[in-house]
C-alpha cells in the first residue's frame, strides 16, 4: 500500500485483495471484493470477476461519453499518516490493514475513537442477505424477520439497485451500506424476480452496523478494540482432543502466549493474576464453548464482554480441570 492514495483508492482495508473498476478521474464504477469468516475466497470466483469486468466495460464506455468527475480529495497515504510517522520503526511493507491502524490510532490519540468506528463495510448478512458467490446479485437466503425480509426480498431474487446505485457485486452492496449511519436509514431497493421487477424499502434499525462476533472474527480491525483477554493460542485438532480425552465437538485451545509486552502488557498480567499459565487448555469462557476459531474467541470477547465484570474460564491443566475467575478490564 505504500504510495497508494487511499482517499481515491477506497475499499475495505481489512481485506488483502480487492478490485476497483475505475475511471481515470477517480470514479469507482464497481468494487469486486469481500469475504466472510469461512475463507478469503468465500465471495469471489473467476466467474463473478469475469461477469463484473464485462458489464463494467459497457458502463465505462457510456460514462466516458458524459463523465461526471468526483470532487477531488486531499491525497492520503498510509505512510503519511501522523500516527504511522510516530511509530518507532517503519515497516518495509505497508499492508492494507495498516490504513485502518493509522486511522484508528489517530482517533484514539485524540480521544475521538468509538467502537463503532471499526464496523466498516458491513456484511450484507447484517441486513439479512446471503448472496451467491458466482452470481453476486442473486439472493440465496433471506434471514427471517430481517430488514431484507421486511423489504420483500425472497430467495432467488436478483438485486438491481440499492439506494439508487446499480449493484453488481458483494462489494458494491457493502459500499452502499458503508455510507449509512449507525443510527439507521431507509434505502430503496429494486430487484428482478424471474422477468418481473420488484421494489421495496430496506429499513436499517439503530445499531444495525454492529456485526455478530462470528461475522467480525476474520477482520484485523478487531485487534484495536477492548476489552482484551490478554492471551490466546491455537485451536486443538480433533486428534489432540482425543489424546486428552476431550469430546471433539466443543471448541478448545491451548494457551501459547500471554501478553506481557507492549502497550497492553497489563492484560496478560491480569490473566496471570487470575491463575492462567502457558500450556493451559481453555475449554470455555463465560460458559461459552461453541467458537469456530481462535479469531472468533477474540471477536466474541471484545464485542460481548463488559468491563468491570468477572467471567469464569474453564481450563484443563494436566489431568486437572479448574475454573479461573478472570476480571474483564479495559
Amino acid at each position: 500500500m505504500k504510495g497508494v492514495d487511499v482517499s481515491t483508492f477506497d475499499f475495505n482495508f481489512d481485506l488483502t485483495f480487492a478490485v476497483l473498476l475505475m475511471h481515470a478521474d477517480g470514479t469507482i464504477h464497481h468494487t469486486f471484493a469481500g469475504r466472510d469468516h469461512t475463507d478469503a475466497q468465500s465471495h469471489q470466483s473467476m466467474r463473478s470477476l469475469v461477469d463484473v469486468l464485462e458489464k463494467t466495460s459497457v458502463e465505462h464506455a457510456a460514462y466516458a461519453r458524459a463523465p461526471k468527475p468526483p470532487t477531488a480529495k486531499k491525497p492520503q497515504t498510509v505512510e503519511g499518516s501522523p500516527w504511522m510517522k510516530k511509530r518507532p520503526k517503519q515497516p518495509e511493507c505497508y499492508h492494507c490493514h495498516m490504513v485502518n491502524d493509522g486511522r484508528f490510532g489517530e482517533r484514539q490519540e485524540r480521544g475521538q475513537f468509538e467502537t463503532s468506528d471499526v464496523f466498516t463495510w458491513p456484511d450484507p448478512a447484517q441486513v439479512g442477505l446471503t448472496l451467491d458467490r458466482d452470481v453476486q446479485t442473486r439472493v440465496t437466503a433471506v434471514a427471517e424477520g430481517s430488514a431484507a425480509a421486511q423489504a420483500g426480498l425472497l430467495t432467488g431474487d436478483r438485486l438491481r439497485t440499492l439506494d439508487g446505485h446499480r449493484v453488481l457485486t458483494f462489494g458494491d452492496i457493502q459500499r452502499v451500506l458503508d455510507a449509512q449511519p449507525s443510527a439507521g436509514a431507509t434505502l430503496p431497493v429494486t430487484w428482478l424476480r424471474g422477468d418481473e421487477e420488484g421494489s421495496g424499502r430496506l429499513k436499517l434499525a439503530r445499531g444495525w452496523r454492529v456485526p455478530s462476533p462470528l461475522l467480525f472474527a476474520w477482520r484485523s480491525s478487531k485487534w484495536v478494540l477492548s476489552p482484551r483477554p490478554g492471551f490466546g493460542g491455537p485451536a486443538l485438532s480433533a486428534e489432540q482432543k482425543r489424546a486428552l480425552g476431550l469430546p471433539e465437538a466443543p471448541f478448545a485451545f491451548r494457551v501459547n502466549y500471554i501478553v506481557t509486552w507492549g502497550d497492553h502488557a497489563y492484560t496478560g498480567r491480569n490473566a496471570q493474576k487470575a491463575g492462567l499459565r502457558k500450556g493451559d487448555i481453555v475449554l470455555s469462557m463465560a460458559g461459552t464453548n461453541d467458537f469456530q476459531s481462535i479469531d472468533h474467541v477474540h471477536a466474541w470477547y471484545r464485542l460481548t464482554q463488559k468491563v468491570g465484570t468477572t467471567i469464569p474460564v474453564e481450563i484443563l491443566r494436566g489431568d486437572e480441570r479448574k475454573t479461573l475467575q478472570l476480571p474483564v478490564i479495559e
